[in-house]
């Protein structure tokens, strides 16, 4: 593979790093569902340390920075600070984790502090998410181990057959017990290849010109650089995959753990003042 060389590793993270940088506000901005942090730098960058005059303001924004504090570290997306109290104080008296709020997402209500029953994933669905993340992460899987291989995936245009290839050998992709190709191979007859490989004579003919040919070295260190970049971006991408499925299934069985504790969701002292009132 031919990554970049320790001279281009400098001017390749002056690129990166911005783009690392402007993605983790973005990635803040979405935790917290708000856009105060970036104000907040914005307003920092251009006046520095100093206090906003009015305290009104200064009240306000600190208000602000504490809710959104509470919204990136417990990654719970309460409306305001009054409910981020009362969920801290509701998750205590009832043993509940809050990082378990966060894993439920969507399917917990902050405000009423209970899971929302209706949205709940029903086990078939559930079951259909494992099966999907274990599908991807098998994808992953073979990507990886195919990533070190040191042959090309190649398809002849004429026959469409697909079989593995480098500069000595050719290997028909299935079935998987048939023996290769190789280029001193190709001094016997046609047919003799033909049946201890798997290969027609027609192909036989075409692979041995290519693995006589003077150009097959380069051809196959070029087309195997070229699909090991392929690999990584099919690996990056079953890793997004796999992540999303694994947090899509996590919430939907921390929710169905949560709601079968059915915890009260009133506080002490709101339950106080509605027994007065009766």
């Amino acid at each position: 593979m031919d990554f970049p060389n320790a001279s281009n590793i400098s001017s390749v993270f002056g690129v990166v790093a911005p783009l690392l940088i402007g993605a983790a506000f973005l990635w803040v901005v979405w935790r917290t569902e708000s856009r105060h942090v970036l104000f907040s730098r914005l307003w920092r960058l251009v006046h520095g340390n100093q206090e906003i005059a009015d305290p009104q303001v200064r009240a306000f924004v600190d208000e602000q920075t504490s809710l959104i504090s509470f919204r990136m570290f417990a990654g719970v997306p309460v409306a305001s600070l009054k409910e981020a109290h009362q969920l801290i104080e509701w998750t205590k008296l009832n043993g509940v984790q809050m990082r378990t709020l966060s894993i439920c997402g969507e399917l917990f209500d902050a405000e009423l502090r209970q899971v929302r029953v209706h949205k709940l994933p029903s086990r078939f669905s559930q079951a259909l998410r494992l099966a999907r993340l274990f599908s991807v992460a098998a994808i992953g899987c073979v990507c990886v181990m195919s990533l070190f291989s040191s042959q090309s995936l190649l398809t002849l245009k004429s026959t469409q057959r697909s079989f593995w290839a480098s500069p000595t050998q050719m290997k028909a992709v299935w079935p998987l017990n048939v023996a290769a190709l190789k280029v001193d191979d190709c001094s016997q007859a046609a047919s003799t290849n033909a049946m201890r490989t798997s290969f027609s004579e027609q192909e036989v003919g075409i692979l041995c010109d290519i693995l006589k040919s003077d150009g097959t070295a380069a051809f196959m260190k070029k087309t195997l650089s070229e699909q090991r970049w392929s690999l990584i971006m099919l690996i990056a991408l079953a890793l997004w995959l796999s992540w999303m499925g694994l947090f899509s299934w996590a919430a939907g069985a921390a929710a169905h753990k949560l709601a079968k504790r059915g915890i009260d969701p009133s506080l002490p002292g709101s339950q106080l003042s509605l027994d007065l009132r009766s």
